[in-house]
């Protein structure tokens, strides 16, 4: 009897250990495994991203060159070509902050304040999901947004980019040949233009990434200048418009445009406020006397006088 316990006894320790040997194994790979099943069994999918050494592939270092003449106007509409080639285009340059599925919940984007845009929204976009906005932004980018430019890229490229996008949704804006022509016109894209240097993606994530972090303390420190002032008129007002004071100072400090005027802080105020930090009637809970204080305030806050 006695060793039939340690008969037992030892088969049970070894298929708990192989349990969780099992079990960690899976965790580790989890990343890697799918919702799809095949005769019961997940499947592991694979990452067309990652080269033969398992690492995640990067744009390389490229020195500027001139890009050939592009033929806009054949843009007017999508071919199975062009898609494609922007899908792969934008797995390598986007889907790291905006999402394999350009849901904005790409890994590097996580980080990101505000975060990437979701393609699958068609309201609140900075530029306009126009064909000619879409272009504007990967041409010169959007720096106050943690948006990199991508004039690094051909021109046909960065079409083949907006033809695929606009797949997502069937209610983009139509394209037109007069945004072709603009398009044309502002970039002198059928003569052909200089490609600017091009920098790994992890390393302009870096960048992004510091410069973030930097305009994360300077809010920080405001956040503590405005709850500590008890007897400041301007830092009540503040307080009053705001659902979230840090984010709506860190839209504040990514655009800079409200410095100019006080009817530019009011368009702040209605460019999405709830998304942004204020309260949805922001700009109709302040009197005329009460925005000129305010922003008056925040010039002084911000250390623009």
């Amino acid at each position: 009897m006695k060793d039939y316990f340690k008969f037992y006894g030892a088969v049970y320790i070894i298929v708990i250990s192989a349990i969780i040997v099992m079990g960690t194994m899976y965790i580790n790979d989890l990343p890697n495994v799918t919702k799809e099943k095949i005769g019961g069994f997940p499947v592991v999918a694979k990452d067309s991203t990652k080269d033969s050494t398992g690492q995640t592939a990067d744009l390389p270092m490229v020195k500027g060159t001139l890009s050939p003449p592009t033929d806009v106007m054949k843009y007017i509409s999508a071919t199975p070509e062009m898609i494609d080639k922007g899908k792969s285009l934008f797995t390598m340059n986007c889907a790291s902050c905006h999402g394999e599925q350009g849901k904005g919940d790409g890994v590097a984007g996580a980080s990101l304040n505000p975060k990437p845009r979701n393609f699958h929204d068609l309201n609140g976009w900075t530029n306009g999901p126009s064909l000619t906005m879409m272009y504007k932004t990967l041409q010169e980018g959007i720096t106050n947004r943690g948006m990199a430019s991508y004039a690094n890229l051909p021109p046909e490229d960065r079409l083949n980019m907006i033809m695929y996008i606009r797949t997502i949704l069937p209610n983009y804006p139509p394209v037109t040949l007069v945004q072709l022509d603009s398009i044309d016109q502002v970039y002198s894209l059928t003569k052909g233009v200089k490609m600017p240097n091009q920098i790994p993606v992890k390393l302009a994530m870096d960048k992004i990434l510091q410069q973030n972090s930097a305009i994360d303390q300077k809010v920080a420190a405001m956040v503590k200048q405005v709850n500590e002032s008890k007897s400041d008129t301007a830092a009540y007002i503040l307080k009053g418009i705001t659902s979230n004071l840090t984010k709506a100072l860190t839209v504040l400090a990514q655009d800079s445009s409200w410095n100019s005027n006080e009817m530019a802080l009011i368009k702040i105020f209605d460019n999405n406020p709830v998304q942004n930090g204020f309260r949805a009637r922001a700009s109709y809970m302040l009197t005329q006397a009460q925005l000129s204080q305010l922003h008056a305030y925040l010039r002084k806050l911000f250390g623009v006088v």
